[in-house]
């Protein structure tokens, strides 16, 4: 058996499925390896159960996204497709993901969503970046606390705080996404249509990102909420 990965990054962006992460938040993390941030990315699960793709083209798919992201690791902590939830045995393994890449900036999903995996990861994820601090939780790898814990949303919208120019990194993000080839618009597929393989989801999506570049007086934006308050030593450092 291999030996686990224990690569140190700054920032771990954890999702529930293969594509989740290319689609959310692919162009904040481009943004933060440009600036030097060394970046992991891991799946909760495989996605075998989706109604598009196996496990098999899944996984292929997901290292294409990998190299055309340039990022230091994909990993898949294979939790269950369509059974995520907050129970002992899944936090173990989160908190022993958080404690070998001891990242300073995690994301995840936000924890209202259509998908009950969305949901069940988001939970999962906040608990367990507490309890990897807790120096008696029984997991392996020292003990570790990320800093800050930044959602993103997927299917439902929330108020959202955090606001993330990604258009120097759009076209990047959506070659990576596009790398997820079996989940989207496909003329010769006989797989099931979901809301990801309909012909418009790229335009609507674009759509959602441009209307929040609007927000903040640029052509694309990503989103997202921070929970706690933040701490401002000097106010003037939030106007750039």
């Amino acid at each position: 058996m291999s030996e686990p990965n224990t690569q140190k990054v700054d920032v771990l962006a954890i999702g529930a499925h293969p594509d989740d992460v290319e689609l959310s938040c692919a162009g904040t993390l481009l943004r933060m390896q440009a600036q030097g941030a060394k970046i992991g990315m891991v799946d909760m699960t495989r996605g075998e159960r989706g109604s598009r793709g196996n496990a098999e083209i899944r996984a292929a798919e997901a290292q294409a996204a990998l190299q055309i992201l340039g990022f230091e690791f994909r990993e898949v902590l294979d939790l269950g497709d369509l059974q995520i939830q907050d129970t002992h045995e899944r936090r173990v393994k989160v908190v022993e993901c958080i404690r070998r890449h001891k990242p300073t900036l995690v994301l995840t999903h936000w924890g209202y969503d259509k998908h009950p995996d969305h949901e069940g990861t988001s939970e999962l994820v906040k608990h367990s970046m507490f309890v990897a601090g807790a120096a008696n939780f029984p997991a392996k790898y020292e003990p570790h606390n990320p800093k800050r814990l930044l959602y993103w949303p997927s299917s439902w919208m929330m108020d959202c705080n955090v606001y993330v120019d990604v258009t120097d990194y759009w076209e990047h993000k959506l070659r990576a996404a596009r790398a997820h080839k079996s989940q989207f618009f496909d003329p010769n597929s006989s797989d099931p249509t979901t809301i990801l393989s309909q012909p418009a989801f790229f335009e609507r999506h674009e759509r959602r990102a441009r209307y929040f570049g609007d927000q903040i007086g640029v052509k694309y934006a990503e989103v997202f909420y921070l929970r706690e308050p933040v701490k401002v030593d000097n106010p003037l450092t939030l106007c750039p």
